[in-house]
């Protein structure tokens, strides 16, 4: 016969351990805004995506993808002796509690590979695929709409 303080030595053990897995795996509350896609006309085969991103937590932005858009690229930035230049990003720094910008002028996707026009009004899915301090890697898919 079990005592009732083994029974809730078990039950407090299970607790603790639902307690340890879901911090462990718990994913980063990320806020996208203001997403969008430039339109691009027939025979286009480039376009550019904008985005505001906010993270709870210090986060890498290590890539995107999306099925209809074969290569995404982020970019930035940069003034080279008085020339701005676009350099390629293989990762993207997302501090805490700061919005980062992919905004003209700056930091931003480039789209390229995509077949047909992208038309206004037409949705693209997008992941955005991240990863923590801890390295553990997560995703977060959008619905951008083309402007």
């Amino acid at each position: 016969m079990k005592t009732p303080s083994k029974k809730l030595l078990k039950i407090f053990l299970l607790v603790i351990a639902l307690l340890i897995s879901t911090e462990i795996f718990a994913v980063p509350d990320i806020k996208i805004e203001n997403a969008w896609i430039a339109s691009t006309e027939e025979g286009d085969d480039m376009s550019v995506a904008y985005m505001s991103l906010f993270s709870s937590e210090d986060l890498i932005l290590t890539s995107i993808t999306s099925p209809t858009i074969k290569t995404i690229e982020m970019h930035n930035t940069i003034l080279d002796k008085g020339v701005m230049k676009m350099r390629m990003a293989h990762e993207i720094k997302i501090d805490h509690d700061k919005m980062f910008e992919f905004k003209s002028g700056g930091s931003h996707l480039m789209l390229m590979d995509f077949k047909g026009p992208l038309k206004a009004h037409q949705k693209v899915k997008m992941t955005l695929h991240f990863k923590d301090i801890k390295n553990q890697s997560f995703d977060k898919s959008i619905n951008v709409t083309v402007k």
